[in-house]
């Protein structure tokens, strides 16, 4: 398998463990990499013993397409930078300092199109933890641009998907067993079209649709209820937090 294979599949694996796996973008992970090592290639700057590539990259894309990573996106730049890394050691390029890859929204981009930036870059301070809180206040600006909501977490305490979490990212969310909700949950406590989420008048509400095991909030029983940080939610027994979307760190 060769390292583009590699990225591609990591990538995959990646975006296989989103509990809202229906949240996909029409950008293929072979179409970043292949940018991401074009940007790698045609900025190389050779000195008496070493050729150097950038260090330091900007992956752009319309705000529509990068709202599709939020649950992800600072871990796919992880991965990002470590497949980088590796692609320079392999062909004997010397980078100045670690790779750093950020994600950016641009409404200037059209839809399904991915611009790469590079360069070298001496960052004697640079701070992962910093970094991150950049990329988290990114992921909120998008989301509030694409959606006009402020983006809230869910965190599943229960179930096939306990200890994961994804992102709020659009007016109006499904759950349920079926293949065509927004969040798809294999359970047999939910029904195929079991609740929906959404935002109106400033507002979550979330609206249970006439499923066969019912659906709390803080232990009551619900047919329409707002919701918001704090709030436990049982679809069945399945058990879900609403938490806040920290942009600056959790």
């Amino acid at each position: 398998m060769n390292i583009l294979d590699r990225f591609e599949q990591s990538f995959e694996q990646l975006l296989d463990s989103s509990v809202g796996r229906l949240f996909r973008s029409p950008i293929q992970p072979a179409e970043i990499g292949r940018k991401l090592e074009r940007a790698l290639l045609s900025n190389q700057v050779t000195s008496v013993d070493s050729t150097l590539v950038p260090n330091d990259y900007r992956v752009a894309m319309n705000p529509q397409d990068m709202v599709v990573f939020a649950d992800y996106v600072t871990a796919l730049c992880r991965q990002m930078e470590s497949w980088l890394t590796e692609l320079a050691a392999e062909r004997s390029f010397t980078l100045i300092d670690r790779v750093r890859v950020q994600i950016n929204g641009d409404s200037g981009i059209p839809r399904r199109a991915i611009q790469v930036t590079a360069a070298i870059a001496d960052r004697p301070d640079f701070d992962h933890s910093e970094q991150e809180a950049i990329q988290r206040t990114e992921v909120y600006r998008v989301i509030k641009e694409t959606s006009g909501m402020p983006p809230m977490r869910l965190r599943f305490a229960s179930g096939p998907f306990v200890g994961e979490e994804m992102i709020l990212r659009k007016p109006f969310t499904t759950i349920g067993r079926a293949l065509d909700n927004d969040v798809v949950l294999e359970s047999s406590e939910v029904s195929r079209y079991h609740a929906r989420l959404e935002y109106t008048d400033g507002q979550m509400r979330l609206v249970d649709l006439n499923s066969t095991n019912g659906t709390r909030v803080n232990g009551n029983a619900i047919r329409v209820h707002a919701v918001g940080p704090g709030d436990e939610v049982l679809l069945g027994t399945l058990s879900v937090r609403v938490l806040p979307f920290a942009s600056n760190g959790r």
